[in-house]
């Protein structure tokens, strides 16, 4: 061999072994576009492949059904991501399951609890084998356009009972404002009157029991109500013109556009409204926050809340760099930052003390107050079942099915899964 033969394959070999030393982190996440949150996100992405020669994290938004649609194909594929978002509940028990996510050694899950929230961490555990780190805790409540109240005469804090609402709801239209916007094309925005009215009336024990498949499962008296007083306010024409078109982004920006009085949605919609609303959205001094309503007669209470912990897990396929960024993405200092810049409401303890919005610290007191936090329904029950709540949201929403049709559904889809 040659000299020139002998420099070009020690070239090669060199070329070969940075490409083995290269190591890419794929990271999939649902839509953070235009929001604090990817601007986080983004800092935190960009600050660590600065700090870590030969690793390269990519972080892909995708919408939130699309996400939802998508992943579990391509948890089986070549392209699976290295760690994905997760709402935790009964869709990441499935894929925990079905061996589709890789559990964090012993020795990093003692360490990380010494900082991150126990709770959180629980909330990504299954069978004693924890998946993933914690980032937010999320509550839904009803949110208010205060100019909108003022120009009405209306005082949405005097709200107490679903008729309450329902009063206001009619008020709203005869002074020809949209009472709730809505992405009614995404199902599960819908899902929030169905799951709360089910809450609201049946309460913890009840919930529990249909989990259960006791009292009838889904069928029962107490889910017919859920539907009937759902299917209370749809007659009353609530929402947008063309609400099953639209999907929650639009919907929105709508609200940050002021199209509505009201919006039953997370925390996490200050940041998602804003970045989506045409001139930058609503002012905090134009938004109020209040817990949904309580159903009169029912079992549950006013402090009881539907939300949820999330945070990100580990495919099987993740390697210890996807680990050690994964600790650094829902890390403390992120979190606190998130706090301090009012992104969402962390699950890291040092940082709850640093939300210094209003609006989110009004949304931190109904967490902190709450007697009983259901985690949302469709992904609580599953992918089979979850889905079936979201189908029947919608469907009674543009009057396709009936209540009494819709638990006896919900009722067969959980007997048969």
């Amino acid at each position: 061999m040659n000299l020139r033969s002998l420099g070009m394959g020690l070239v090669a070999a060199s070329l070969a072994t940075t490409a083995v030393a290269e190591t890419t982190v794929n990271v999939l996440s649902i839509n953070r576009d235009s929001t604090p949150w990817r601007t986080l996100y983004d800092d935190v992405v960009a600050e660590y492949n600065a700090n870590n020669p030969g690793v390269t994290v990519t972080v892909e938004y995708m919408e939130d059904e699309s996400f939802k649609q998508k992943l579990p194909t391509l948890l089986q594929s070549a392209s699976a991501p290295d760690m994905f978002f997760s709402w935790s509940g009964g869709v990441f028990y499935e894929q925990a399951q079905q061996g589709f996510l890789k559990h964090l050694p012993d020795d990093v899950v003692s360490a990380w609890q010494q900082e991150l929230s126990p709770g959180g961490m629980a909330a990504l555990s299954y069978k004693d084998k924890f998946y993933g780190a914690p980032e937010a805790s999320q509550n839904v409540a009803i949110w208010y356009n205060k100019d909108h109240a003022a120009a009405l005469g209306v005082d949405p804090t005097s709200i107490e009972t679903w008729d309450d609402l329902l009063a206001m709801v009619q008020v709203a239209k005869d002074g020809g404002v949209t009472p709730f916007v809505v992405g009614g094309q995404d199902k599960w925005p819908l899902h929030f009157f169905y799951s709360f009215l089910a809450m609201r009336i049946m309460g913890q024990d009840g919930m529990a029991a249909s989990a259960a498949g006791e009292n009838g499962g889904f069928d029962n008296a107490d889910w017919v109500r859920a539907g009937q007083e759902y299917l209370r306010l749809i007659e009353l024409e609530p929402f947008q013109n063309g609400f099953m078109g639209v999907k929650y982004d639009q919907a929105t920006g709508l609200w940050g556009d002021g199209e509505s009085l009201f919006h039953l949605m997370g925390d996490w919609d200050l940041g998602a409204s804003r970045g989506a609303a045409s001139d930058g959205g609503l002012s905090n001094d134009q938004l109020g926050v209040i817990p949904f309503p309580m159903v009169t007669g029912g079992k549950g209470a006013v402090t009881d809340t539907l939300g949820g912990a999330s945070g990100f897990v580990l495919t099987s396929k993740a390697g210890p760099e996807a680990i050690d960024f994964l600790k650094t993405f829902m890390g403390v200092e992120a979190q606190q930052r998130a706090a301090r810049e009012g992104v969402y409401i962390p699950t890291v303890p040092s940082a709850g003390g640093l939300v210094e919005d209003p609006i989110l610290k009004q949304f931190a007191a109904i967490g902190g107050a709450s007697t009983y936090h259901q985690l949302f329904l469709d992904q609580f029950f599953g992918s089979s079942l979850g889905g079936a709540i979201n189908d029947v949201s919608a469907q009674m929403a543009t009057g396709d099915i009936t209540a009494e049709e819709a638990a006896a559904l919900l009722e067969e889809t959980r007997a048969f899964q």
